[in-house]
């Protein structure tokens, strides 16, 4: 919104005489209206999947609170008669049946009371209570905005700047301060006084990222954002004249910028076309912009897009530095980059277009910036802070952990439902319950597996059953156990033609049950370009030993449709899984298990295990110990100050073997080992050989040196060759 004290054109722009005019300003006011969907699908994309609904709950309630309350005291605030240029103090609860400029002028405003107070919602996601919420948007759409937006817009409908910033010469066209900055500025408050969400940060500080819900909604609500911004700042210049067509290419070129320099600043310090640092790139560009986008060349529009993406990713930088916890990266782009934008303004204004010269007019952008700073910060959170011990505003960790779909909405997901059924299955030990499957859906697909998985189980429970009424003998029952644990381990394997579709891999599993079947488990999923092999072993013998072998193939399976590609992340929630469950059988059962992500050539891995092979193209073999890479799951709550990662990169023809300790310690009539430098000798005199033959060999060879004594434990291997 730009002063009309330095209008391009002469006429008024609040009476809006001209139809054309009020046309323009409605279907800009409908424009901004669409960014409210736009945040909604990028927070609800950046956010986990329990709690995007609550997410999208808070978008569609605080507009509808800001809306309202704008009506009822924020626009008399912002616009209605000034008591020295500080408040207004008339023009309450007004009655808009009166001339359509109005109505026209009261709607546009609305949305950008709107899209202030939406700002907050994404930064504190995850752990605020939505009463809590509520009340951050009305202290934002009902005082802060309105009383801020009075210093610096009123006189509108005068033609001239009457708020006593606007006054000075403080030139902020569309908001990047008014709107961006200070709903930034109430989010940092919000995020000092809730703290950062569980997880986000480990023991001695280091980030954690917490992978988002759905990346390609974050993109949707990005583009739904650029194309309202043209509302955002088109609709400013409160009419169509011949200043709209600059001003819109303009905010397309700052969010070209913006997005560029995103990109390449991801790719020189991440390695990686990094999804969200491309969106949040791309919108600081857009929110820089916004200050001074009448002002400007197309090539400085370009310059300040991508100076505020680059201030975004340091601010957001030093967040984590401090460990400031932002959802989706709100506070470095609305903050950060609108300071950056209304500095901008005196570099890179038309000197013909400022009221005052450079130096004097970027003292007042910051005398501007400095006064939205303390203003809405230190209100906000001497409010917040002031509040909390008593009306506390964030979620129980219990909530927190469960998830905010489920505890302020009783909204249920496919993926809630699976887990709690699985729960029950261990907790009761009674398998009749089954998942509710929803057609055509990854995870129904999942659920679907899992009841095929609990039918074949309930039936050779019942075979069990029907057996204990005739066998007296606790061996016989105890046998009946193990085969049905031996036919649960030949049920989850992979199958040949699953590995066989396994990109730029060779990949040969094999698995043999000992006498006392154990818990031996190895695994091989594929999805979405997602490569992800685990191997593991569950102390013990027998059933329990089963059952906790099939929990963790389910919920390793179920975390890889759902997109969680941090290895470490799988191990700290398989762990829970484990731990509760283990704890509700009573058993004192826990497992080694490794886990193993393939992309391009690249092995990146976590968990405690077996050492891994590797041998080269040039014969020579390595030995990755794994031993600080994990802990044992099950065994403890928590385990994710142990969990660590690595990674191997494989050339054209390298292999890698995977094994459990039945093959090392299996045992011939001298009670020697088989033994890791036999089975090292063995890969490096077949490594040119395909994945299958080397299998082949490694279990001849152990069968040959056994002989005919009895396998004691589980037999698992896993070879893999890189193509």
């Amino acid at each position: 919104m730009r002063f009309l004290v330095l209008s391009i054109t002469s006429h008024s722009r609040y009476t809006m005489t001209d139809p054309s005019d009020t046309l323009w300003v409605l279907v800009c006011a409908a424009l901004v209206f669409i960014m409210q969907p736009g945040f909604m699908c990028l927070e609800s994309g950046l956010t986990r999947s329990k709690n995007s609904i609550n997410v999208a709950a808070k978008n569609f309630a605080d507009f509808a609170l800001a809306s309202g309350l704008f009506w009822l005291v924020g626009f008399g605030l912002m616009f209605g008669p000034s008591w020295l240029g500080i408040f207004g103090y008339r023009q309450f609860a007004l009655d808009l049946n009166g001339p359509g400029s109005l109505a026209t002028f009261f709607l546009f405003q609305a949305m950008f009371c709107g899209t202030a107070t939406t700002i907050v919602s994404g930064a504190v996601a995850e752990r605020v209570r939505f009463g809590a919420y509520g009340l951050m948007s009305c202290l934002i759409s009902g005082l802060i905005y309105p009383i801020y937006g009075h210093w610096v817009w009123h006189g509108l409908d005068q033609g001239q700047a009457t708020g006593w910033l606007g006054q000075l010469g403080f030139i902020d066209f569309a908001g990047s301060t008014v709107v961006h900055s200070i709903g930034g500025w109430v989010a940092l408050a919000g995020l000092m006084v809730i703290g950062p969400r569980a997880g986000r940060f480990d023991a001695q500080g280091r980030p954690k990222k917490l992978l988002g819900s759905s990346l390609p909604l974050s993109v949707l609500g990005g583009m739904l954002l650029w194309f309202g911004w043209f509302g955002f700042n088109g609709g400013s210049a409160l009419g169509l004249g011949s200043e709209v067509p600059r001003i819109l290419t303009n905010t397309l070129m700052g969010g070209v910028g913006g997005l560029i320099a995103g990109l390449g600043i991801a790719l020189v310090y991440l390695r990686r076309a990094e999804v969200d640092w491309m969106i949040n790139g791309c919108l600081a560009g857009l929110v820089a912009i916004t200050a001074g986008c009448h002002l400007v060349s197309t090539a400085e529009a370009v310059w300040i897009g991508a100076i505020g993406a680059s201030v975004a990713i340091w601010v957001s930088l030093g967040m984590e530095r401090w460990q400031l916890d932002d959802a989706v990266g709100a506070v470095p782009v609305h903050l950060g980059a609108g300071a950056w934008g209304t500095l901008a303004v005196a570099f890179f204004g038309d000197p013909e277009q400022l009221p005052l010269p450079v130096l004097p007019q970027l003292g007042i952008q910051l005398l501007g910036v400095v006064t939205a700073g303390i203003w809405a910060f230190g209100l906000a959170y001497g409010i917040f802070r002031g509040l909390d011990p008593f009306w506390p505003l964030r979620v129980t960790p219990e909530a927190e952990e469960l998830g905010l779909n489920i505890v302020e909405h009783g909204a249920k997901t496919e993926a809630y439902d699976l887990i709690q059924v699985m729960s029950a299955h261990s907790h009761r030990q009674n398998l009749s319950q089954r998942v509710t499957v929803e057609p055509f859906s990854e995870l129904g697909y999942v659920g679907s597996r899992y009841n095929q998985v609990m039918d074949a189980l309930a039936e050779a429970q019942q075979e069990i059953q029907q057996l204990n009424l005739k066998l007296k003998a606790e061996n016989q029952r105890m046998g009946s156990e193990l085969e049905l644990t031996r036919r649960l381990q030949q049920l989850i394997l992979p199958k040949d033609r699953e590995l066989q579709r396994i990109p730029g891999l060779d990949i040969a599993g094999f698995m043999e049950p000992a006498t006392e079947v154990g818990g031996d488990y190895y695994d091989v999923l594929e999805h979405n370009g997602l490569v992800r092999i685990g191997i593991g072993d569950v102390t013990g013998h027998g059933l329990e030993s089963g059952m906790l072998m099939l929990m963790a193939q389910t919920a390793i399976r179920t975390l890889a449709i759902q997109q969680e590609r941090d290895p470490g992340r799988v191990l700290e929630i398989l762990n829970q899984v484990i731990y509760e469950n283990a704890q509700r059988m009573n058993s004192d059962k826990n497992m080694t298990l490794m886990l193993l992500d393939y992309h391009d050539g690249t092995l990146r891995f976590s968990g405690q295990h077996e050492q891994m092979i590797v041998v080269r193209t040039d014969g020579s073999v390595e030995k990755v110990d794994t031993l600080d890479l994990g802990f044992p799951i099950g065994l403890e709550a928590d385990i994710r100050d142990f969990i660590a990662q690595a990674e191997v990169h494989l050339a054209s023809g390298d292999v890698v073997v995977l094994y459990t300790d039945g093959i090392t310690e299996a045992e011939n009539r001298s009670r020697e080992l088989f033994g890791l430098e036999r089975l090292c000798q063995v890969v490096q005199s077949h490594w040119q050989a395909t994945a299958g033959e080397i299998c082949k060999a490694i279990i001849t060879e152990v069968r040959q040196f056994i002989q005919e004594q009895q396998i004691f434990d589980d037999l698992t291997l896993v070879v893999i060759k890189q193509l």
